[in-house]
């Protein structure tokens, strides 16, 4: 496996196909994180003084420029990150498309009439300040884009850490914006590079950070909420005249997207050789280093065994190689720490009673595409101890389970049976049923008969349980403004009027 290395002032990022060294960058420390964070903390009002329009033209020119360079970004998402181009293919058009259509997000958070009982009401949109984002490697791009996009269109000055793995991606997206920005004060935006740990405890600790904007693992997430606690706990002092205390610590804004374990349900009545090819991109684009691949696939039992057989025809014709390779399905895994994660996920898998279908092996830097089936009684097992641990947890790579279920009741109970709640998808010829099924989902997100990895400018991101905070399907953009309430009356006109007719 061949990943970033990092020294105490350098970062040097490799190839994740060659181990061939890339660039070699400049890490930064506390002190340049600390400098950039108070650079654009004083750019709020500049940047918060930009018209809708304005950042409307300056993202359209974003768009543009991606476009224009969209084949060097493609190939650097896919030698950093491992990302076969194809897919890379699919970041890059996103937030090209997203920028393009920026308008249409805009229109939600503009300023707006809304219905009164008396007089007039209206509601308007603030920035809320300086957004401290950490996005991860798997994506590069798109959620790298997904975030200086928000705090671009919202007014908010932005601190981008993405993962030290893959900085290049995020940096050519910045280099881009600071080209073409004109007018635009694109200087309220920085990208720093340096490890996670030092980045997150400042931006919880700060009080020029407004926003903390994570993506990543909800077992990190939540570590995010205890030291946020303990630095709330450090600006605890007792009141100077009386028992008691205050606290001046400052509350922030978390929009946390963390880990998913989506399952897919497969009801009795599809195509299934199509319903099997969707399920194989859904589990396996990007050698299932996606938040919201179909990780768990439930299959009614009177089509499983054909369903299985189909599913492992289209695996068998992935091709893992080289990521710059166009025709290249599977491509590197990201880190030692996800092949080691993988591993272990199969073998422990098999140890309890788990059985292969397909692949299970490693293949540095390659992890071989994976089925294993569950029968039902294994991954309901009320003992936490006899769970499959790629059952309980996110299979971050190219492993999946497949479960035979009975009815429409025991496949809500599997897909339900995990701490995560992201999305879920459905495949049925029987919509009335399709939709009674997604209503009973624990899911923030539930996909009927869609093209595998859907995401677009329209969509709702999010999650439920460990997979979001705030919980629940969101735009992002409402997370990252304070939404004011205006009401306007003539009072006293009233009254006086009010007076006249009792006389």
């Amino acid at each position: 496996m061949t990943i970033a290395n990092t020294s105490k002032d350098k970062i040097f990022v490799k190839d994740k196909y060659s181990g061939e060294l890339i660039q070699e960058l400049p890490a930064d420390n506390m002190e340049t994180l600390r400098e950039k964070i108070k650079k654009v903390y004083k750019l709020e009002k500049k940047m918060a003084e930009t018209t809708f329009d304005e950042r409307i033209d300056f993202l359209r020119k974003v768009s543009r420029r991606i476009r224009l360079k969209r084949q060097k970004i493609k190939e650097t998402i896919a030698r950093e990150g491992g990302l076969p181009i194809k897919y890379a293919n699919w970041e890059v058009g996103m937030i090209s498309q997203g920028y393009l259509h920026a308008d249409w997000r805009a229109e939600m958070i503009s300023e707006h009439k809304i219905q009164a009982m008396r007089g007039e009401s209206r509601v308007c949109y603030h920035p809320l300040g300086t957004c401290g984002s950490m996005t991860p490697r798997n994506t590069p791009f798109s959620l790298t884009g997904w975030a200086l996009g928000a705090s671009w269109l919202t007014g908010n000055p932005c601190i981008l850490k993405p993962s030290s793995a893959v900085p290049l991606s995020p940096l050519l997206l910045h280099d881009i914006a600071q080209d073409v920005a004109g007018d635009f004060p694109v200087e309220a935006s920085e990208v720093v590079v340096m490890p996670g740990d030092a980045a997150a405890t400042e931006f919880v600790a700060n009080p020029m950070v407004s926003i903390f904007l994570f993506f990543g693992s909800s077992h990190v997430g939540k570590q995010l909420f205890i030291d946020y606690a303990d630095y709330l706990k450090g600006c605890q002092t007792p009141l100077p005249f009386a028992s008691g205390f205050m606290n001046y610590g400052r509350f922030k804004k978390f929009i946390f997207e963390m880990a998913g374990n989506d399952a897919g349900i497969i009801l009795g009545d599809v195509d299934i050789d199509k319903a099997a090819n969707f399920a194989v991109k859904a589990a396996l684009t990007n050698s299932g280093q996606q938040c919201f691949s179909m990780k768990r696939i439930l299959i009614h039992e009177t089509i499983f065994d054909d369903f299985v057989e189909s599913m492992i025809n289209h695996t068998e014709k992935l091709k893992m190689g080289n990521p710059l390779d166009p025709t290249v399905d599977i491509g590197p895994l990201g880190s030692e720490k996800i092949m080691l994660m993988i591993d272990f996920m199969v073998k422990d898998a098999l140890n309890k009673g788990g059985k292969l279908l397909f692949g299970g092996e490693r293949q540095d830097p390659f992890y071989l595409p994976t089925i294993i089936r569950f029968e039902r009684e294994q991954v309901m097992n009320n003992d936490q101890d006899k769970l499959p641990f790629m059952w309980v947890e996110e299979a971050f790579g190219p492993a999946r389970s497949v479960v035979p279920f009975r009815d429409e009741d025991e496949a809500i109970l599997l897909a339900n049976s995990t701490p995560y709640g992201m999305r879920a998808s459905i495949y049925s010829d029987d919509l009335d049923k399709a939709n009674r099924v997604a209503r009973k989902l624990e899911t923030a997100g539930v996909f009927i008969n869609t093209q595998p990895g859907q995401v677009d400018i329209s969509m709702k991101m999010g999650g439920y349980k460990d997979s979001g905070f705030p919980p629940g399907a969101r735009y992002i953009i409402h997370h990252m403004v304070r939404e004011q309430y205006i009401h306007v009356e003539d009072a006293f006109h009233e009254k006086e009027k009010g007076t006249e007719e009792e006389e």
